[in-house]
């Protein structure tokens, strides 16, 4: 029994390096395989050397055993891990059982023994036979095991029912939930809001009264991004090592129940510069030159673009619209953006413009798209000024067309929703401001003195929402509506007695709410605030 339990414990052992080793390992790790071989070696030695030999496997062995569950351990209290290591342990496990057992007195050899075999020879034994299996088959479940042990999911039935419209304005009617630890991000979904804490949690909130109705964590890992779909039926989660930068865990949940789909290792760059995104269909991930459409259900690839012969799409950012997924192209003669369909990868449209063959000019493509995806800011630097050319413009990111070209496009701001602004500043404050319609390039001005000190803002259709007069304890939405009419003021208690480097007010138009929090670290977290 010992032997067959041995063998396939090293079997296991050397299987366990060619695994992924998740966030902790993103890469070829010199420490698991060299745990690895220790195990493997030992296991030869208590198989098929003397009593001397099988007294130095056994404490090989289970020097490689504690050592294997020791870092095991450490990944399970961080909240991440791999396949590799709990494979690893199972095996390394039963290689220090096996080379501990084999360790004991031996039969004399020599005279057959009562079946005419000599003892101390392999005989297959049903025992035996059933040692191997439970450590194949503990191997074979060990990192679903794992990853039940480091996951707390708590998701809900799905809703049959229409989702509440999202709110343009802040209402008079106000709902509080206090965090249990500091917020980190908010997110709106299809019926409130995903919020990320510190403690490495995401909940969903209802929109219309705050109630919490769903819940992921991994505790110990802290959350490095939440970003919603634009139909806000798919959440992306990433969670990052406290220990090791390279890499993010990124998990797909969906945004109804809570309920996990799938989840990917990516590098921690693309997380950092917001180069991964869900669609209706589709999570898309930009990794240098090539961009890769994951299946947003099952997390199978589906296809794979890469940038034309020639062409190059290094430094411009990826923009996300409803449907399609826009990437910057520098190419010989031209400079743009393509326009991929979301489904398919297949390119839908495509804006270019030529370029100055100038070496001392910079040659750059920068897109900027608003949160709802349907328009992006084209802007390009080194572009040839002639007269049917658009350098820079607001597109429609569905069809292409050019909807508006401002004046200025450095000034416009897409991030803050539906509506983008026209901002120009001076000293870093504030000098004027406009709301721009892109369908017709009109502007509304917007008055600035009655919130000099803005701490967040927000566009929606027909508002522009900004925090004011933040004391710290409390602070103040002002709500300009973009028709022309008299700005409303709506006070917001928001204790907390967390430090801040900064004043970090997070500000997001939900569906039932407009939803208000602060960040902090330490003390008392900011409760999250909706108002409809």
């Amino acid at each position: 029994m010992l032997r067959y339990m041995t063998v396939v414990g090293a079997l296991c052992a050397a299987c366990a390096p060619f695994l992924s080793g998740g966030v902790p390992r993103p890469d070829v790790d010199a420490t698991v395989i060299a745990l690895a071989v220790g195990s493997v070696l030992a296991a030869l030695l208590a198989v098929a050397g003397g009593r001397a030999a099988r007294v130095v496997a056994a404490v090989a062995g289970v020097g490689s055993a504690a050592a294997v569950w020791w870092l095991l351990v450490s990944d399970l209290l961080i909240g991440l891990t791999g396949a590799d290591l709990p494979v690893l342990a199972v095996g390394s496990l039963a290689v220090a059982v096996g080379a501990i057992g084999l360790v004991g007195p031996r039969s004399p050899t020599g005279p057959d023994d009562e079946v005419g075999r000599r003892p101390g020879r392999w005989r297959v034994r049903p025992v035996g036979v059933a040692a191997a299996v439970v450590v194949a088959v503990a191997a074979w479940f060990a990192p679903v095991g794992a990853e039940a042990v480091i996951v707390r999911s708590d998701p809900r039935d799905a809703r049959n029912f229409a989702p509440e419209p999202v709110a343009e304005r802040p209402g008079g009617r106000q709902w509080a939930w206090q965090p249990p630890a500091d917020v980190v991000a908010v997110a709106p979904i299809l019926h409130g809001v995903a919020v990320a804490t510190r403690d490495g949690a995401v909940v969903g909130l209802n929109g219309t009264d705050g109630r919490v109705e769903w819940r992921y964590a991994r505790p110990g890992a802290p959350v490095g991004a939440v970003v919603a779909s634009v139909d806000r039926r798919t959440v992306v989660v990433s969670f990052r090592s406290v220990h090791d930068t390279r890499a993010q865990s990124v998990v797909v949940l969906d945004a109804d129940t809570g309920a996990p789909r799938f989840d990917l290792v990516v590098r921690s760059v693309l997380v950092e510069t917001d180069q991964l995104r869900p669609g209706t269909r589709t999570l898309t991930v930009r990794d240098g030159e090539a961009v890769t459409g994951y299946d947003v259900v099952s997390g199978e690839p589906r296809w794979r673009w890469s940038t034309p012969d020639g062409c190059t799409s290094w430094f411009g950012q990826v923009a996300w619209g409803r449907t399609t997924v826009l990437v910057p192209t520098v190419c010989p003669g031209t400079l743009g953006v393509t326009a991929l369909d979301e489904a398919t990868g297949e390119p839908r449209w495509r804006h270019e413009v030529r370029r100055v063959e100038a070496d001392d000019e910079r040659q750059d493509v920068r897109l900027h798209g608003t949160p709802d995806g349907s328009t992006v800011l084209l802007q390009t630097f080194g572009a040839a000024q002639t007269p049917e050319a658009v350098p820079n413009g607001l597109l429609d990111t569905g069809t292409g067309r050019v909807l508006t070209r401002p004046e200025r496009p450095w000034t416009v701001r897409t991030d803050l929703g539906v509506t983008p602004l026209v901002e120009e500043s001076e000293g870093g404050r504030v000098t004027s401001l406009a709301a721009l319609d892109p369908a017709t390039g009109a502007t509304t001005p917007l008055p600035i003195d009655d919130c000099p000190l803005r701490t967040a803002d927000l566009t929606t259709a027909t508002t522009y929402v900004r925090a004011c007069a933040d004391t710290g304890r409390e602070l103040t939405l002002v709500t300009h509506p973009l028709d022309g009419s008299p700005p409303t003021s709506t006070p917001v208690r928001l204790d907390g007695s967390g430090a801040r480097g900064r004043p970090d007010v997070l500000l997001v138009a939900a569906p039932g709410a407009i939803v208000v929090t602060r960040t902090s670290f330490g003390g008392t977290p900011a409760p999250v605030v909706g108002l409809r």
